[in-house]
C-alpha cells in the first residue's frame, strides 16, 4: 500500500486510510511502518486528505463513543479504552476485558470513521491563532491538551509557546523538557523549534530535553525528524523508536544512538535516571524538580559522574540517597543545597 494509485477513487483511499490508521495506533507499529506510512502518504493529496478525516473524526467519535460501541457491538470498556489512549503513558496499559483486541477495536472504529468521513465529514481550515504560553515553576509539572488534541506534559521550569496556524502547528521551546503525543494532521505539521534544532513530527511519543546548550531527544514510538532551526530545506535526520539523538548548540554533528525511552520518560512517573551523568547536571536537574537550589561545590565535584535512580518523593530521602551511591557530601542551609566531594 505504499505505491501511488491515481486510479483509487474516494472509498478505495478512505479504506487505505482507515487501514494505516489502525496500523499505526498498534502498539506494534514500527518505524519501517512509519516510513512506508510517509511514502503512501505522499503519493497523492487525496491520500492526505483522507487521512486528515479520519484523524479529525476519530476525535469527534470519543463524543458519541456509546453509540459507536454499541453500532459495532462491542463489549469494550469505555473507560479502559479512554485511559488507553491518553497518553503519555509509562508502560503498556492493561488490555480491556473483551472479546475484541485492541487491534481489532482500532481496526473496526477506523473503517467506521473512513466510511463516515467520506460521505459527510470535511475538515475546517484552523484559522491562525495568538501565541498560547504554558510555564511551569521549578518543582511543579503540569500536562496539557492542545486545541488540536495533541498531549503534552511539561516538565519542571520549563516552556513553550504554541501557535498554531493554517500551514502549520508551532511550537517554541528554548528552555525545558516535555513529552509530546501528537495528532497527527498531514495537512499541518507539528514543528518543534528549540533555537537550535527543529524537530518535525512524523509519529507521535517523544520526550524533548532542551537545557543551556544541550539538545537530546528520545522516541519512543513512532518517527520523528530533526534538522538545524531555519534551515527547511536541510536534510532531515530521521529518529525511529528505541533511538535517540543528542547535539550541542553550535556544533554541526549530532550524534544518534540506541535509547532507553523509559529512562528518558521516567520524570513522569516521579524519577530521576542517570548514566555516567556528570554532577553539575545532576545538581541543576534537582534544582528544578525540587524546587529548592541545588549547586555543586566547585568545578572538581561538577565533574563527578554519577549512575542511578533518584526518586523525587523526598527532598531529604532523595539527597541521603546521593550520598550513599555517590561520593558528595549534601550540606544543607536556608539558602539550598551545596553538594562537596568526598
Amino acid at each position: 500500500m505504499t505505491g501511488r494509485r491515481d486510479e483509487d477513487g474516494p472509498m478505495e483511499v478512505a479504506q487505505q486510510a482507515a487501514h494505516w490508521f489502525a496500523r499505526l495506533l498498534d502498539d506494534a507499529a514500527t518505524g519501517d511502518d512509519w516510513l512506508d506510512f510517509e511514502t503512501w502518504l505522499a503519493a497523492a493529496p487525496s491520500h492526505q486528505a483522507a487521512y486528515a478525516r479520519l484523524e479529525g473524526l476519530w476525535v469527534e467519535l470519543d463524543e458519541v463513543a456509546d453509540a459507536v460501541a454499541a453500532a459495532l457491538d462491542a463489549p469494550v470498556s469505555l473507560d479502559a479504552r479512554r485511559a488507553a489512549r491518553a497518553r503519555p503513558t509509562l508502560s503498556p496499559p492493561a488490555p480491556p476485558r473483551s472479546t475484541l483486541s485492541r487491534r481489532a477495536w482500532l481496526a473496526a472504529g477506523a473503517g467506521l470513521a473512513a466510511s463516515v468521513a467520506v460521505g459527510a465529514f470535511t475538515i475546517a481550515n484552523w484559522p491562525n491563532s495568538p501565541v498560547e504560553t504554558y510555564v511551569t515553576a521549578a518543582g511543579q509539572t503540569r500536562q496539557l491538551t492542545l486545541a488540536d488534541g495533541s498531549k503534552v506534559w511539561l516538565n519542571a521550569a520549563s516552556r513553550l509557546d504554541v501557535r498554531f496556524q493554517r500551514g502549520a502547528r508551532r511550537v517554541q521551546m528554548a528552555d525545558g523538557e516535555a513529552v509530546f503525543d501528537v495528532t497527527h494532521d498531514p495537512s499541518r505539521p507539528f514543528l518543534i523549534d528549540t533555537g537550535d534544532r527543529e524537530v518535525r513530527v512524523v509519529g507521535t511519543e517523544f520526550n524533548i530535553r532542551q537545557r543551556a546548550d544541550a539538545f537530546a531527544l528520545s522516541v519512543r514510538r513512532g518517527l520523528v525528524e530533526v534538522r538545524p532551526s531555519g534551515a527547511p530545506d536541510a536534510t532531515p535526520t530521521r529518529v525511529p523508536a528505541g533511538q535517540g539523538l543528542s547535539h550541542r548548540k553550535g556544533s554541526a554533528q549530532a550524534v544518534i544512538a540506541a535509547a532507553e525511552p523509559e529512562a528518558a520518560f521516567a520524570w513522569t512517573r516521579g524519577q530521576l535516571v542517570y548514566s555516567a551523568a556528570p554532577m553539575n547536571q545532576v545538581a541543576a536537574d534537582l534544582s528544578r524538580s525540587l524546587g529548592t537550589p541545588v549547586q555543586v561545590a566547585d568545578a572538581a565535584t561538577g565533574r563527578l559522574r554519577f549512575s542511578g535512580v533518584l526518586a523525587l518523593d523526598d527532598k531529604d530521602a532523595l539527597l541521603r540517597r546521593l550520598e550513599a551511591f555517590a561520593p558528595v557530601r549534601a550540606e544543607r542551609g536556608p539558602g539550598g543545597v551545596v553538594l562537596h566531594r568526598r
